[in-house]
């Protein structure tokens, strides 16, 4: 009775072949970029046949939109994690770039490899506007309540275009890095380099009490 216990929990706990099959995609996405990993590379890497591969995901498209389904999720609950967080604590703040930009990370070839998923996936092109815009709002909430907190002072005019900065470094680093310095693999020393630049885009406008946050998630993103 009791191994049949542990056997039905060992059932319960393991991830369904729905979910086996989208860790393995984003995983070769990941490395190799969508253009390059084939039907018959993931449900090897899942260990099971091309017939039950497509019983889950008919097409190509299909397993890119079950990942961005994941990437939608991921940024609700970042976002409504910001929106609930403390506002009197520095460190939040700086925390929530270092989430970002893991979020970002973890699922790095939608921002790189944009242009090829479009291409085969061009439903795509909507639900990143959307993303895009709630990222966007929920930036200038940050922005805001660090401003009410006197944890950052941003001239008028500077508003806007740091916060489209901001969000240009934060969420296209990866396509920089690949296309304009030509690195072939991206590693966490170049997480590191992300956040540092999204840091010094809002440094000159940090308090001291900030700026000293700021700075520890930088130094800890390189370690």
């Amino acid at each position: 009775m009791k191994d049949e216990t542990k056997k039905k929990a060992r059932a319960q706990n393991r991830p369904s072949t729905r979910d086996r099959i989208l860790d393995a995609t984003l995983l070769l996405f990941n490395e190799k970029g969508p253009s390059r990993v084939t039907t018959s590379e993931i449900s090897g890497t899942v260990e099971i046949n091309e017939g039950n591969l497509y019983y889950h995901f008919r097409t190509k498209e299909a397993l890119i939109s079950g990942l961005f389904s994941r990437f939608e999720g991921a940024a609700a609950a970042f976002v409504a994690g910001a929106s609930s967080a403390p506002s009197d604590d520095p460190a939040r703040y700086a925390g929530f770039l270092r989430q970002w930009f893991s979020l970002v990370w973890d699922y790095r070839f939608l921002f790189r490899d944009l242009i090829d998923l479009l291409a085969v996936a061009p439903s795509l092109a909507d639900k990143i506007q959307t993303v895009s815009r709630l990222m966007g709002h929920a930036l200038e909430e940050i922005l805001g309540r660090m401003e009410s907190e006197e944890l950052i002072s941003v001239p008028s005019e500077d508003r806007q275009p740091l916060l489209a900065n901001v969000w240009i470094v934060a969420t296209y680093w990866a396509v920089y890095l690949n296309l304009q310095q030509r690195v072939p693999e991206l590693n966490e020393d170049h997480l590191a380099w992300g956040i540092n630049q999204v840091s010094a885009l809002f440094r000159p406008y940090l308090s001291p009490l900030a700026r000293q946050a700021f700075e520890e998630t930088r130094t800890s993103s390189q370690t």
